[in-house]
């Protein structure tokens, strides 16, 4: 099993990505030279040893049995931060009255990223055609080693997906896709999402939105990652293809109970994510700049509910440490 992937591609999409995202376009390099097979034997065992200690960690440590919120406050302003999951199973409750009561307070709820609007439809459409396709006619398989093209070709029997189907994208996109597909393919539903579901209910109750960064902002920070790495991500996604639903069911238990510090464990840390180049990228970047925009929004009236993935809230370079870290007292778990 291979624990980069566990953290970094079903998890980014359900805990960390409101959607893939995007940037400018860098043009494809050869693939890196495939690791020795003992060496890589050896590298998947220590991975999986990390993974099952954080495990054994996370499952002994509690929560508080609902998911959880923080407040931060000034004299006239009221922010509830929520922590979400993007793709959920229908038929899972996680409602909880603390929640419930901070959607109905709220005059703006604030996402990671507007992907319900036509004019985020058409920004994806563009972004993608630039930043998630070859170009020049290349191929995805001529990225990938033959032993790689073997894994990838094994995911993409498991989901029902021809090779065709994705050899003209860029191998972060391929990844994002076939990980989406394994997800739903285990039952999770994107419209089934915390983000779908509050979004339909502050709209129907004529609340405003807000939203903390662009597809591009969002989806470039995979875009631009550098070439073997996309390729790394694209053959771990393969590699652990099969364990993905049981990973996520497990983080979303966790989730449903509060349990921040397992949440943290399990996928905001450098070592879930198997590189410091993606722990950056889909988590600590984001969650620096996030801050600074949070804190302007102090400076504005009011009371906004802020519902971004889970995985930013936890862990020690999460959203809320670093908050605390800039003198601010946030109320919660």
């Amino acid at each position: 099993m291979r624990t980069f992937t566990i953290a970094m591609t079903v998890t980014a999409m359900a805990l960390l990505l409101g959607l893939p995202a995007c940037g400018a376009r860098e043009e494809p390099s050869p693939a890196v030279p495939q690791e020795e097979p003992a060496d890589r034997a050896a590298q998947l065992e220590a991975q999986k040893a990390a993974y099952e200690a954080a495990l054994s960690e996370a499952e002994a440590s509690r929560g508080a049995g609902e998911p959880a919120l923080w407040t931060l406050q000034d004299e006239d302003t009221t922010l509830y931060i929520f922590g979400t999951v993007h793709l959920l199973r229908p038929e899972l409750e996680w409602r909880s009255d603390e929640m419930d009561a901070a959607l109905a307070e709220a005059d703006t709820v604030v996402f990671e990223a507007d992907v319900t609007s036509q004019a985020a439809a058409s920004e994806m459409m563009k972004f993608i055609s630039t930043q998630g396709m070859l170009q020049n006619g290349q191929q995805l398989s001529s990225l990938l080693s033959e032993l790689e093209r073997a894994e990838l070709q094994k995911a993409l029997d498991h989901v029902g997906l021809p090779l065709g189907a994705i050899e003209p994208m860029r191998p972060w996109w391929a990844a994002v896709n076939l990980s989406v597909l394994q997800i739903k393919k285990e039952g999770f539903d994107p419209n089934a999402g915390v983000e779908n579901v509050l979004g339909a209910e502050a709209r129907a109750a004529g609340k405003s939105f807000a939203y903390l960064e662009t597809i591009d902002e969002q989806l470039g920070r995979l875009a631009n990652m550098p070439t073997d790495v996309q390729v790394d991500f694209l053959v771990s996604s393969a590699e652990s293809i099969e364990e993905g639903g049981d990973v996520l069911d497990t983080l979303v238990s966790e989730w449903v109970d509060g349990d921040v510090h397992g949440i943290g464990l399990l996928m905001s840390n450098p070592d879930m994510m198997g590189s410091d180049d993606v722990y950056d990228a889909l988590l600590k970047s984001r969650n620096e700049i996030w801050v600074g925009k949070i804190e302007a929004m102090l400076e504005e009236p009011g009371t906004r509910l802020i519902a971004v993935g889970a995985g930013h809230l936890a862990g020690e370079d999460s959203v809320i440490e670093m908050l605390e870290a800039k003198g601010y007292e946030v109320e919660g778990p």
